[in-house]
Parts: C-alpha cells; sequence; structure tokens
C-alpha cells in the first residue's frame, strides 16, 4: 500500500501489554509527527491472545491518559478487538496504517501465531489494510528510550516505500541499546521459539504449567532468530493467508465419492 505522504496519514496504535505499557507510550513518541494519531489499545494485559476476539459481551470503550500524559482510548476486549473497532471507524478516524507494540518480549518464529502484538496487525491485513507490529527481546529494556529513534527511522521509511495490503511487518529489536544495534535486516520466518514441556504444579492433579525454557536451536541462514541474535534489528514481512495452492490444486485428484456413506 503506498501512502501519500503530500497528505495526513492516519495512523492507529495499539498493543497487547495494555494501554498502560512503557512499550506503547515509547511507540507514541515514536510516531509523533508522521500523522494523525489514535491509541486505542486493551485496557489490561492480553500477551498471547493471538487473533481473539470478544463475541459473548458487549465492549466497554474508555479515554484515558498514558505514558506522559498522551490521549487514548481503552478498551475491556482483545487487539484485534480494537483494531476491529478502529477500522469501522467507531470512535476514531479509520487508519491508514496499524502499529502494534511495542511488546516487551521478541515475537519471532512460530510465535507470531500466539502474538496479540502480531495478530492486532495482521488484523488490519485480513481487512485489507497494512500493518506494523514491533517488539524488543528484553521483557525488561532499560534502554527503550534510546530505541525511539531507531523504530521512528522504521516506520517513517515504511511510509516511504509502502506496506502491501494485506501484509504485516514484524520488526523485533535486540536487547542492546541503540548504540550497540548492528543493523537493520530482513529476515525470514524462523520455527519453534522455546521447547516446551508439561509441569504438575503442587500435589493438586489436572493443575499444570507449561513454560518455555528458552530459544530452540537456530534453524537457518537469515532467520529472524538469527538476526536477533546477531545483534540486529529484524524484519519479517507477513500475510495472513494461510492457503496451501499446491495441496489446492491435489485435493481435486481425490474425487471423493460419497455413495456409499449416504447408505
Amino acid at each position: 500500500m503506498k501512502y501519500n505522504v503530500t497528505v495526513t496519514l492516519q495512523l492507529l496504535l495499539t498493543n497487547d501489554d495494555g494501554i498502560a505499557s512503557s512499550g506503547i507510550a515509547a511507540l507514541r513518541r515514536a510516531v509523533e509527527g508522521l500523522g494523525d494519531v489514535t491509541t486505542l489499545a486493551p485496557a489490561e494485559d492480553c500477551s498471547a491472545v493471538a487473533r481473539s476476539i470478544t463475541i459473548d459481551r458487549a465492549l466497554r470503550l474508555e479515554r484515558t491518559t498514558f505514558g506522559d500524559g498522551y490521549e487514548g482510548l481503552a478498551l475491556d476486549g482483545t487487539p484485534s478487538d480494537c483494531v476491529r473497532i478502529a477500522l469501522l471507524g467507531v470512535a476514531t478516524p479509520v487508519p491508514d496504517l496499524v502499529v502494534s507494540g511495542i511488546n516487551l518480549g521478541a515475537n519471532l518464529g512460530a510465535d507470531v501465531t500466539y502474538s496479540g502484538t502480531v495478530g492486532a496487525a495482521l488484523e488490519a491485513a485480513l481487512r485489507g489494510g497494512a500493518g506494523v507490529a514491533v517488539s524488543v527481546e528484553s521483557r525488561e529494556p532499560g534502554w527503550l528510550d534510546e530505541a525511539v529513534p531507531l523504530i521512528r527511522a522504521i516506520l517513517r521509511r515504511a511510509l516511504e516505500y509502502g506496506v502491501p495490503a494485506h501484509t504485516v511487518l514484524n520488526v523485533n529489536l535486540p536487547d542492546a541499546p541503540a548504540t550497540e544495534i548492528r543493523g537493520v535486516r530482513s529476515a525470514r520466518l524462523g520455527g519453534a521459539s522455546c521447547h516446551d514441556r508439561v509441569t504438575l504444579v503442587g500435589d493438586c492433579a489436572g493443575e499444570y504449567f507449561v513454560p518455555c525454557d528458552g530459544p530452540a536451536p537456530l534453524r537457518g541462514v537469515d532467520t529472524d532468530f538469527e538476526v536477533v541474535a546477531a545483534g540486529a534489528v529484524a524484519i519479517t514481512p507477513l500475510r495472513y493467508d494461510l492457503l496451501d495452492a499446491e495441496l489446492l490444486a491435489d485435493l481435486g485428484a481425490w474425487d471423493l465419492d460419497l455413495t456409499a456413506v449416504r447408505g
């Protein structure tokens, strides 16, 4: 999607850590001057909800302040709920670009399918728009303010070059201050991010915890895992289309006969 930089763009900021997160406050500083900005984010932490939506109750939207006194809208729903409401023009101009983050914790490899941060950006892509998801490797980055100019430069370039419709740019920063980051590189999506195991909790049967023991072995040249591990920013283009076109063609040869099962 090419953006007309001669007109004021409508930017929507959201996240999955909740509107009180330091990440979305830093993101708000990063987009200063890039367009008209609306922040519409979950009222509470909604990490790892992927593209979950709320269908069994009404949603409450309230005006609030966050960060350094920025005005925003808090929704008692999921990140995808926030984007859906924004794209329908409820209480906010319809956005030209959805920017989600800054997530405290990387969203690499298969984890993008769990991520509410990426899920919000994919919600925009699914509906014909485009999104950018921004994450940092550390869950407690003391250098987040230093990363603001870098994130701003990436977003500015994305606006200049355009993000294709139905596409998300998944941006992951390494756990390093800006002065130590070793460039910005395009990257393929890696595989699973950690080895999962199930652990019985306490003495009560039926209570289980599935921890992440740490990153899995690196899985190939120029994956997002490798780029971030090398100290660079990884940018991975994602599309929501999960269709296996080759198998779709093969399914036509199955020639299923329903006569026998109809009795």
